[in-house]
């Protein structure tokens, strides 16, 4: 990025540090997912080595885009706020301004991924200012989004669910179905999050109807494991997480079904599967989130197995990440099974039973998910019509 902000001077471009991004480059493993798109990235400064100019041909900030999204797949959040603040700072040209407000939207994640909740919600906040004095109406409205996230996780449900009601009436009006997807999905989320598991899976497969990309389908995918899994399917929550697991394009998704698959091995009483899938991922840096979840999920496991010591442990470490990156989505389940574990009571879970439209939904699941697997957006729709 430091040779970025050289080329940004108009000066030209220090050959030491393009040697030093050639060595980079070269030093990365060869199936490494940012490799190709920093090496695009470096052929792109080579051919504007004497410097910028106000060209609209010039594609640095674009590959820089790039780059930064490989980043943000693999899980690199600082290097890919990096590359997000980098395009902020350097856009001129209409082509890069364009791609300003999506930096700002996928630099508050970043934050988010690290906890870093006030920042990020002033980063989404730029960024839709920037779009509204553009025009972006469509970016305006992935922010919206964004913005919405915040006030679920700390527990504003129905602040959340004014924004994104508003966010899909309006996609609605402008006729972007992707944008109406994300925002249908969220609203799912924060459905499940009230309790209302059979109003989330509606919206969950609604969302996934409408989904045009494999990033979006496989995260509704995973959100409709964890719902149908409150409904006792762990069978074919579990096949499409293995699925999620391996396949996902995102390093956090993957993740993301190895925690759940970790739930489900405890569910099913499966000790050593359970504690695989938790030492597993003791060795990986999960986004808060995901690692309040992990430790919750840990703690259930271990009080389903008679070990009350280790499910205290990881019941504080819980509390103490929801405590202190404000994760109030999950401080009443926190504070339930604390008190479930002073109390000594037999851990009993009774799921719910479906109603029959959401059964035939469920029962369509697999199918769904083995079609985004095949990158067949026709046959998923087709598949949960």
């Amino acid at each position: 990025m430091r040779l970025i902000d050289a080329w940004a001077t108009r000066d030209p471009l220090p050959d030491a540090g393009l040697r030093a991004l050639e060595r980079a480059i070269n030093m990365m493993d060869v199936d490494a997912l940012e490799r190709r798109t920093l090496r695009s990235l470096g052929e792109a400064l080579l051919g504007e080595a004497s410097g910028r100019t106000d060209s609209e041909d010039s594609c640095v900030l674009d590959r820089t885009r790039a780059y930064g999204e490989s980043l943000w797949l693999t899980a690199e959040w600082a290097l890919a706020s990096d590359a997000c603040r980098t395009i902020i700072r350097h856009a001129r040209t209409t082509a890069e301004q364009r791609i300003v407000p999506h930096a700002y939207d996928r630099l508050g994640h970043c934050l988010l991924a690290r906890g870093r909740q006030d920042r990020a919600i002033e980063t989404f906040q730029a960024g839709r200012s920037f779009a509204t004095a553009r025009g972006d109406f469509r970016s305006d409205l992935c922010l919206r989004i964004s913005e919405a996230s915040i006030d679920r996780i700390r527990g504003n449900y129905l602040a959340a669910e004014c924004i994104l009601d508003d966010v899909i009436a309006d996609a609605t009006f402008a006729e972007l179905p992707d944008v109406r997807a994300r925002a249908t999905h969220d609203r799912g989320v924060t459905a499940f999050h009230r309790g209302d598991n059979v109003r989330a899976l509606s919206l969950y497969f609604q969302a996934l109807r409408e989904y045009g990309t494999d990033a979006g389908a496989d995260r509704v995918l995973a959100d409709i494991a964890l719902a149908i899994l409150k409904f006792g399917y762990h069978d074919i929550a579990r096949d499409v997480l293995v699925i999620l697991e391996r396949d996902s394009a995102e390093q956090v998704q993957r993740w993301g079904a190895t925690v759940n698959l970790m739930r489900i091995a405890a569910l099913d009483d499966n000790e050593q599967l359970f504690d695989g899938y938790r030492r597993t991922l003791a060795r990986v840096r999960l986004p808060v989130r995901q690692l309040a979840h992990y430790h919750l999920f840990a703690a259930w496991g271990w009080l389903r197995f008679d070990q009350p010591l280790l499910a205290r442990r990881e019941f504080t470490r819980a509390q103490y990440i929801v405590r202190r990156y404000r994760i109030t989505e999950l401080d009443q389940d926190v504070s339930a099974s604390l008190q479930l574990l002073e109390s000594k009571a037999p851990v009993i879970e009774t799921p719910p039973l479906a109603p029959p439209d959401l059964r035939l939904l469920i029962d369509r699941t697999p199918a769904a998910v083995m079609a985004w697997q095949n990158g067949r957006r026709s046959e998923c729709q087709k598949a949960i019509a």
